[in-house]
């Protein structure tokens, strides 16, 4: 685990130094159970029990999605940091601290809810919501959470959104569709397993 957060964190980096000089790579999809991936997440983020900040997943644990596991866990732990970061500036012990993250698979979708109860989004922020060095929500931020995540969602011909469905807090909503299938590949598997067939009943 701690390999892994590493490498992860090694990544972070890479990705602020980079930005702008290459484009990010295709994904690499698989069959992703998304629990894992969100565990991950909550992991790598640091919450403690006593934590101001708390964290919580409802995520079916059957529940499968078509992506890069590696992007995945990009897209969603940006959206949670900056969720955890900006809730970390409230110092009123009184208020509720929470990020939530909830999925549901709808046909050939996967939609993920990334909800937090903090003090949303600025306008100046929304208006420049997804564009890196722009789109910071906090002090000192530089916007490429956001952006990298859009990018990533966008790759692998989904949607990322924020949502204006709360009074309280910010709703960022992605739809994750299955990877499309490839008609003419698909057309020389079918045609094979045919004549593998073929050749089994002579």
């Amino acid at each position: 685990k701690l390999v892994r957060a590493i490498d992860r964190a090694a990544a972070y980096t890479s990705d602020v130094v980079s930005y702008g000089k290459a484009q990010e790579k295709d994904p690499v999809r698989r069959r992703v159970r998304l629990s894992r991936v969100i565990g991950d997440v909550e992991e790598l983020l640091g919450l403690e029990p006593g934590d101001q900040v708390q964290f919580s997943a409802n995520i079916p644990d059957d529940l499968e999605i078509d992506a890069d596991p590696e992007q995945l866990f990009r897209v969603t732990m940006n959206l949670c940091r900056n969720a955890v970061q900006a809730m970390r500036g409230d110092d009123d012990p009184a208020t509720v601290k929470r990020v939530s993250v909830s999925a549901v698979r709808m046909g050939t979708t996967t939609i993920i809810s990334i909800e937090d109860t903090g003090p949303g989004l600025p306008a100046k922020a929304r208006e420049h919501l997804f564009s890196p060095f722009s789109g910071a929500a906090r002090q000192g931020g530089t916007g490429l959470g956001l952006a990298i995540a859009h990018e990533l969602v966008t790759a692998h011909g989904g949607t990322l959104e924020l949502r204006d469905d709360r009074a309280v807090g910010t709703h960022f909503e992605i739809r994750l569709p299955d990877a499309p299938v490839n008609i003419s590949q698909r057309g020389r598997t079918m045609a094979a397993e045919t004549r593998a067939a073929a050749r089994d009943r002579a």
